[in-house]
This record gives C-alpha cells, sequence and structure tokens, in this order.
C-alpha cells in the first residue's frame, strides 16, 4: 500500500534527478505541512514542527543524518526521516536461528532536511511519500514513538497523582478524563510507570539525605518541629525520629498517657515505624512523635525513649501501653528510660494470643470463654480477681493447661485489677496505633523508599490535625441537648466535649439501675445491682461509695474516675441520694473539656510571654526570636558598616541581657545539634532482601539481631543443615517421628505436663 503525499525539492544533491512515482493526493489535506524556504530559529522549533505534522498525517519520525561544519564546528544541515526508512539490518550468520520480529523497516523515502544559513534554519528538502500505511486512529497515533512524550506538566501531574497513593494505571486514566479519553494522550500506561520508577531512582543512595533536606525544610516553617537521626559505625542510618511542633505543644496538655507501637515494618529497609499515639480530648487519636528503627533491641529502644522525652520539652508520661510479648528488651527498656511510670501491655493483645491457644477449650468447655473474660474485666480489685480465677480453673478442671499459666503469671502487667488506681484516658488497648497502621498500608507498600514513606506518614498527621480542628469548629456551634433532668447533665454540657458528652450521657443513663443502701449516714453507701433490664443472666454485683458532702468528695470501688477521668454512675447514683445535684469542680478533668487545647493554639509570641522558665517555655522563645536574628545576620554581613551597626548592638544587648538573666544561657546560643543534619555523610539503611519478610508486617527478636538456625518444618530440628524438602523423614511416608513435639505456639494448646500453683499477689 503506498500513500501520497506532497514532495518539493531544493537541493540537487539531494533529488538525485529521479522523479518520485507517486503523484500528490488531491483528497490529502496538508494545511500544516513545511515547505522548502521555511525558517526557524532553532533545531529543536524544526523538529517539533515536522514531529506534529507526522502526528497528524500518521507516521512517526526520527533523527537521521546531520552534518557538521569543520569551518564553523558545529551541525550545520540535520535530516528527519519517517521511522520506516531503511530496511532491517541481516544477521551476519545467516546459518543461526533468528527469533521472529515485527518489520519496523520498509525503506520509506520520507525526510525532512534542514540547513542553518545566516543562524536561521531553513528547510531544504521536504518530501511526504510513504509505501506503508498511515495510522488514522487518535488511539494508535499516542503508540507511534516520537508522539510517545511527557511535557514537564504531564510529569508533574502524574507525580501529584502517585503522591496521593492512586495507582498508577488509574493515573493513567484520569489523565485520560482530563483529555476526553485516553485516546487523546500522547503518552501511554507504561510511560507514566517510567516516569515514576525514574522518580524512585533517583533516591536510591540519597533517600536519607533527602529526608534530611525535607526535615530542615520543615524546620524553616515550623521552628518548634524536631528530628534526630543515629548512626552505626559504617555511617548507615540505624534509628530516626521527628515530630511537629504542635505536636510537642499538645503533649504537654495530652501527654499522660500514651500508646507504643512497633508491629508495623512495610517499607522497603523493612524498619518499624514506632509512633507514640495518645487521645485528646475529643477521644481521638493524636500523634506526639514518630521514629523508625533498625532493630527493637534494647539500646535502640533506650535512645529513642530518651529523644522522645528530650523532643517533649522533657516531660515524661505518666502511663504507657505497649504490645504483648514475651521478649523482656521492651519491658527492660521502659524500666531504665521511665523508672517513675506505669507500663502495661495490650489487654486486646493478650485475649487474641489467648483466642489462638484456647480455640479447642471453647468447643469443648463451654462458657469458658465468658467466664475468663468475667473474670478478667469484671473483677474490682486484685483479690476479687484471685479468687475467681482460681474458681475458674477449678470449674473448668484447666490446673494443667500451660498458656493459661503463662497469662497468670503476667497478670500484673495486663489484668484491669492492677490498674484500676491509674489513669489511662479509657486506653486498654493499642487499638489506635493498629488503626493508624491499618491506614498507612492502604498509602504505602513493601517497597517503599524512606522519603516517601515520611511524606506519607505527614498525610496522616496532617489529618490527625484536620480532624482535631473540625471536632473544635463542631463543639463551638454545637446546641446542648439534655436527655434527663438532672443538672449534672447540664454542668457537664457547659465544659466537656461532645465525644465525652456522649460517654457523659450514658453514664447518666446507668444510674436507673441498682438500689442504694446506707451503710454510714453521709459517708459511705452501697449500691447494689442485682438485676439488669437488657443483658439476661446478669450477675448481681456491689459498689461500695464514700462520700463527704460539704467538701464534695466521692469515691467509687470500681474507680472510673480514676482509670477515665469521668465519674460512675454509682458514684453520681449516690450523689442524687444526699441531694448533691451539681457536678463538682475537682472531678472535671481539664484534659475532657472543650478548651483543653487551648494553649496549644496560642501564637509562639503569646506562650513566650508567660512567665516563668521551662523547657518548653526556653525552647518556645529561643524559636520566636530565631528568624529575627537569622534577619539582622543576614543584613549586617552585607556590609561593613552594618556589621559595626549590629556589633555594637550586641554588645550592649549582650551587657543588658548578663545583668537581668545572670546565670542563664544567653539567647544567641547555636541551635541544638540534635535537630541539624549531621556533618557527616548518613547512608542509607541496607534494603531488606527477603520478599517474604516484607510481604507482611512481622517482629524483629527483641533479645538480639543475631541469626538464629531455622528449624526444619518436617522433624522440627535446627541441626544438620537440612530443611523440609531435604529432611530424612521425610523420605518417611513424610510422618513425623511419634516422639516429636508438637510447637504449642502453632497448635491448640490443650493441657501441659504437670500442674501449678498461684502465688498471690492481692496482698
Amino acid at each position: 500500500m503506498v500513500n501520497k503525499g506532497a514532495s518539493s525539492v531544493i537541493d540537487d544533491d539531494d533529488n538525485h534527478g529521479q522523479e518520485h512515482p507517486y503523484d500528490t493526493d488531491p483528497h490529502e489535506h496538508l494545511e500544516f505541512a513545511p515547505f522548502v524556504g521555511k525558517e526557524f530559529n532553532t533545531e529543536d522549533d524544526a523538529k517539533e514542527y515536522y514531529n506534529n505534522f507526522a502526528y497528524r498525517r500518521g507516521f512517526s519520525i526520527r533523527k537521521g543524518n546531520h552534518y557538521i561544519s569543520a569551518k564553523l564546528k558545529n551541525v550545520t544541515m540535520v535530516q528527519y526521516v519517517c521511522s520506516m526508512e531503511g530496511f532491517p539490518n541481516k544477521p551476519a550468520n545467516q546459518s543461526a536461528p533468528e527469533k521472529e520480529k515485527t518489520c519496523t523497516r520498509t525503506g520509506c523515502k520520507a525526510r525532512f532536511k534542514i540547513r542553518l544559513q545566516e543562524g536561521v534554519w531553513k528547510v531544504s528538502v521536504f518530501e511526504d511519500i510513504h509505501n506503508h500505511p498511515l495510522v488514522t486512529s487518535l488511539a494508535e497515533k499516542q503508540s507511534l514513538r516520537s508522539h510517545r512524550k511527557l511535557d514537564s506538566e504531564g510529569k508533574e501531574y502524574i507525580r501529584d497523582m502517585r503522591a496521593q497513593d492512586i495507582k498508577t494505571a488509574n493515573v493513567h486514566k484520569f489523565s485520560g478524563v482530563r483529555h476526553g479519553g485516553t485516546k487523546n494522550l500522547k503518552f501511554k500506561r507504561k510511560d507514566a510507570i517510567n516516569e515514576i520508577a525514574s522518580q524512585n531512582r533517583k533516591l536510591v543512595g540519597t533517600d536519607v539525605e533527602a529526608t534530611l533536606v525535607h526535615f530542615q525544610k520543615k524546620q524553616e516553617k515550623d521552628p518548634e518541629f524536631f528530628y534526630d537521626v543515629e548512626v552505626d559505625d559504617s555511617g548507615r542510618v540505624k534509628n530516626m525520629f521527628w515530630v511537629d511542633g504542635r505536636a510537642r505543644r499538645a503533649f504537654q496538655e495530652f501527654g499522660d498517657v500514651v500508646t507504643f507501637d512497633t508491629s508495623y515494618k512495610t517499607n522497603k529497609y523493612s524498619m518499624p515505624l514506632a509512633p507514640f499515639i495518645g487521645v485528646n480530648h475529643h477521644r481521638m487519636p493524636i500523634i506526639f512523635g514518630i521514629a523508625m528503627l533498625r532493630s527493637e533491641e534494647k539500646v535502640s529502644l533506650i535512645w529513642l525513649f530518651q529523644t522522645w522525652v528530650k523532643a517533649m520539652y522533657c516531660k515524661e508520661p505518666r502511663a504507657i501501653i505497649t504490645n504483648e510479648d514475651e521478649d523482656s528488651a521492651m519491658r527492660i527498656a521502659i524500666k531504665e528510660a521511665f523508672p517513675n511510670i506505669i507500663h502495661r501491655c495490650c489487654q486486646w493483645h493478650v485475649l487474641r494470643k489467648a483466642g489462638d491457644h484456647f480455640g479447642a477449650i471453647y468447643s469443648i468447655k463451654p462458657g469458658f470463654e465468658d467466664e475468663l473474660k468475667r473474670v478478667i474485666n469484671r473483677s474490682m480489685t486484685v483479690s476479687e480477681f484471685e479468687k475467681g480465677w482460681r474458681d475458674m480453673v477449678q470449674n473448668y478442671d484447666l490446673g494443667n493447661n500451660r498458656h493459661l499459666k503463662v497469662m497468670y503469671e503476667k497478670r500484673s502487667e495486663w489484668v484491669p485489677a492492677y490498674f484500676r488506681g491509674a489513669f489511662f484516658a479509657d486506653m486498654s488497648t493499642t487499638h489506635i496505633s493498629e488503626s493508624s497502621n491499618s491506614t498507612l498500608k492502604l498509602w504505602t507498600n513493601n517497597y517503599s523508599s524512606m522519603y516517601q514513606f515520611v511524606l506519607q506518614v505527614e498525610k496522616i498527621v496532617e489529618g490527625v490535625w484536620a480532624n482535631e480542628s473540625d471536632e473544635d469548629m463542631a463543639n463551638m456551634k454545637a446546641v446542648p441537648e439534655l436527655s434527663s433532668f438532672h443538672l449534672i447533665e447540664k454542668d457537664a454540657h457547659q465544659v466537656y466535649t461532645s465525644k465525652v458528652m456522649s460517654i457523659f450521657k450514658g453514664i447518666l443513663k446507668k444510674t436507673q439501675l441498682g438500689e442504694v443502701n446506707e451503710v454510714e449516714k453521709d459517708a459511705l453507701y452501697e449500691v447494689a445491682i442485682n438485676d439488669h433490664p437488657i443483658i439476661q443472666n446478669w450477675i448481681p454485683e456491689t459498689y461500695m461509695i464514700k462520700i463527704n458532702k460539704s467538701e464534695e468528695l466521692v469515691s467509687c470501688t470500681c474507680k472510673r474516675y480514676e482509670f477515665e477521668g469521668l465519674l460512675c454512675s454509682h458514684a453520681i447514683k449516690v450523689m442524687h441520694h444526699v441531694r448533691m445535684f451539681h457536678l463538682p469542680n475537682r472531678y472535671i478533668m481539664k484534659r475532657w473539656c472543650k478548651d483543653a487545647n487551648a494553649r496549644t493554639k496560642r501564637s509562639n509570641f503569646e506562650r513566650s510571654m508567660e512567665f516563668g522558665s521551662t523547657p518548653e517555655l526556653e525552647a518556645i522563645r529561643f524559636a520566636t526570636l530565631k528568624p529575627q536574628v537569622m534577619s539582622l545576620l543576614k543584613m549586617a554581613s552585607k556590609s561593613s558598616d552594618a556589621f559595626n551597626l549590629l556589633q555594637g548592638i550586641l554588645d550592649v544587648a549582650e551587657q543588658q541581657m548578663q545583668e537581668v538573666a545572670d546565670e542563664q544561657e544567653t539567647l544567641t546560643r547555636e541551635i541544638d545539634t540534635s535537630t541539624r543534619i549531621p556533618s557527616q555523610v548518613i547512608l542509607d539503611p541496607p534494603i531488606s532482601q527477603c520478599k517474604e519478610k516484607r510481604k507482611q508486617p512481622q517482629r524483629f527478636n527483641l533479645q538480639s539481631e543475631a541469626k538464629k538456625p531455622r528449624r526444619c518444618g518436617t522433624c522440627g530440628s535446627n541441626k544438620g543443615g537440612h530443611n523440609s524438602r531435604t529432611c530424612p523423614l521425610k523420605k518417611v511416608h513424610g510422618k513425623k517421628r511419634e516422639d516429636d513435639d508438637v510447637d504449642s505456639e502453632k497448635g491448640q494448646d490443650v493441657e501441659s505436663d504437670g500442674a501449678y500453683e498461684y502465688e498471690d499477689l492481692s496482698g
């Protein structure tokens, strides 16, 4: 098939004195065709013009030969030809089999030649006659090589879309929507993939450097932004921690209880993400800093805890909740770094692990699961828990169960009865951390670089602050809706946030349960709840409430206020009984009030004017003055007059400051070295090579980083250097030896050898 077009020649040496066998097609519209003598300012302009024409005609171009002038030492002639020009090269060895390929050369004579004359590029030859079919559909034109291109705007659009966790295939589709369909795009899905891959390749070897530069830019915008990096002996990143200024301020109000979780490891370095998470006055999660660790050894954890406390202006939490783990590295690190706080293991993880071991028992012994949860959660005192546990083990004949013994030995680390008197803001599990982890899994994958990982984590943090601001605004506009005639509810509406108020309404509703019995007038009362209108098979409960009406003091044996910060229904029921109708101020915890974060949202200048000297105030004042001082230094460096002027001002200021501050540090000190990029070059951490390890979040061995010998899946042995495929026992009908023990961690742990005695910790 022959496609006829226009042919015009000005160079005799290029025409070879022959006429073209194809006449001009009268039906072909060549409005945009170049012509001999057309001028262009640059070679690129000429190439772009011819390529645009080729797109309309339906063929692809490539650069042909060119000529370099010996006199001018530059290119003076360039020829562009059709991509089908020439013929395929024949293999040197005809006898060797050649892989079949689609023919891409047909000897097409179409060409476009330009020459440099007097500083202008002019068309000297233009031939538009093709001996192959031309592409007519837009969908096929975008596949032509010279027309598949991404401009700077398209590349930026692809990067922005991918940064929002939109898959590459969808990026291509969304781009097509903007241009009326993918058929109108000049790039294909593969080009978008290549663009994203090229961006990832730029981070190879400079991942940490890009991350630290990003932190430095963040610090310029937010003077309270804090980060620190620890490197190993080879100069590679070992641990990294960062936190924004708002989180540091929020910790001063809501940092009484935090959860710490290291179970999320999805990045190409398999470094665990370790966030410190608490709850704000809206009962919503708030992130108090994020770390990435190479390992979970005691040394690394202690470094992280000490760095975190430093970032929080040397303030420590009152309690910390971690995942339940048999390894002691976490416990030891917390004990050494925080000797004065309460450490609690996540109850949810303990019960989930118990479900893996007790699956058979739950089926064989009906009622055991409910009884286990009742003893754990409904025991108000340690002695009550001890008695309930003994009765449960005896009634269900589980005195020999191995895992039940392990749970009992660690009871003081996770059973609520041992923490009734400590404040935990009703955070008994690390579900909040896991919720953030599940969200992060949607934004990252096993091959995310550190820089990309940090950017995605920051999106989650920004979402946290946005949610808090939305709730603050909603609380300002909220109109109280009373569900009862209690004056206590009216008092609570004025101070508590909407989320806390919804919980408090549930507490008020429960005051209808039970009866009040006077034990000692105006001093001691008993609330007995013998039945429940909704819950069947209700187990009677009794609570003792101490009260002092004159001093507005009240306490209950359930210790809900001590644990959660809200008065329990039993205490409020007795308050109504003795005619105490208002909510005492001493039982309104500020962290649950609407204005709990008012100080957090104040400007740095307002907080700098506060009286006193604390690590927080010192850091805020330093951050507030730093931009102004740096501006003066830049102006003073422009000339000797400005330098001398500032020098004189500083001498006077230093003398006056010394008189005021005496032994205080001068405000002209350098910025803390922990918040600067280290002077030495920091290398990227080693990339994890084990794909199986990076598929799902896994735990590191907290005892050591040493590699343990892998056990054979058939015989269970870790000796001999064999595995399940080369195991000698596999040849014997694939059965294990009878004397091999079944790993209790993988199967159902019903019973173990020998009973165990219970140690009474109630005293």
